[in-house]
């Protein structure tokens, strides 16, 4: 940051950490880009970075509040460096008067002797316990500082999660369609994206009231997270749709995981377990998509959608794949 020019905020380390970090392709990419054609990192270009990627009102509280108090610690940790110079410097011109008293003393003067040696001793031991006091602040600081990451990583978990489903948001889906799709056209993986839509869903909030309705998305949700696999993103796209991007899923195999979701969320009645009471039976409509080499990351997510569309206007719970 201070090869650069970039001032120490907090949202400004947020995003130099995650850029050393390397957690965050499309971070990496554009200040790479930056580096290479030597622009400069400004006040403007800084807050734009931070608003691009880490720009939520949860994340953005917590990571103020968290570099302040990281702030304030490192504050801590310098004084106490800045102290400890000034202890050795000290020491330090301890002894070079006691090499010149000792110098001095003609040798057969014990007693002058013995107040240089017990002078030094007793620096030295001071010096010995200044250090173990340093020694013990700096485990101290340590360890706050491994909270406060702790409790930033948190924030950052839950800025990309859905509160109600509890897999991953819409951020979290577009974020993973950009690093994953770069991937995806550079080879390294195949890209499938199934688009899931919750059949009739206004009937069960019509009927049954909101809470059935939470309840539907929230089960919907669940199943979606016990079917993912490895590096799988399974996310609430919007409303009573979903989204589900398969890593090194071959077109075929990415059409048997949405008709095994569809199977799986249709064999089974929404119940109420107090009373008994049915609710209805889950279906969804789901359209499926392959990343190509031509694709930007709005042709692909269209082609989905289109295949989504097309499933919901044939009657409904069924899988439908793009048009070849």
């Amino acid at each position: 940051m201070s090869k650069y020019g970039v001032a120490p905020t907090p949202a400004n380390f947020c995003v130099w950490y995650h850029y050393v970090a390397k957690s965050i392709a499309g971070l990496n990419r554009e200040i790479d880009e930056r580096i290479a054609l030597h622009k400069t990192f400004n006040w403007q270009v800084n807050q734009e970075l931070f608003e691009r990627y880490f720009g939520t009102d949860v994340e953005s509280a917590a990571i103020r509040r968290t570099g302040a108090e990281l702030r304030s610690t490192m504050g801590q940790v310098l004084r106490r460096l800045d102290s400890a110079g000034a202890d050795a410097s000290a020491f330090g011109e301890t002894l070079s008067q006691a090499n010149g008293s000792l110098a001095a003393i003609p040798g057969a003067d014990a007693s002058k002797v013995q107040a240089v040696v017990l002078r030094l001793s007793g620096a030295t031991t001071d010096m010995v316990r200044r250090n173990r006091d340093l020694e013990t602040e700096l485990r101290k600081s340590t360890v706050q500082i491994g909270a406060l990451q702790d409790r930033l990583d948190q924030a950052r978990r839950e800025a990309f999660t859905d509160a109600l489903t509890g897999i991953g948001n819409r951020r979290c889906f577009d974020l993973a369609l950009v690093e994953h799709g770069d991937r995806a056209l550079s080879g390294e993986t195949e890209l499938c994206l199934l688009l899931i839509d919750i059949d009739h869903f206004k009937r069960f909030n019509d009927s049954f009231g909101h809470r059935i309705g939470d309840q539907v998305l929230k089960v919907v949700g669940a199943k979606l997270k016990e079917m993912s696999r490895g590096a799988d993103v399974p996310a609430r796209y919007g409303g009573e749709e979903f989204a589900l991007l398969l890593l090194n899923a071959p077109f075929e195999a990415a059409m048997q995981r949405g008709d095994q979701l569809r199977e799986a969320l249709a064999s089974n009645y929404l119940r109420n377990k107090s009373t008994g009471d049915v609710y209805g039976q889950i279906t969804v409509s789901i359209g499926v998509a392959k990343f190509r080499a031509t694709d930007t990351i709005e042709t692909f997510v269209a082609r989905a959608d289109a295949a989504l569309y097309q499933a919901k206007s044939a009657g409904r719970n069924r899988v439908v794949a793009e048009a070849i």
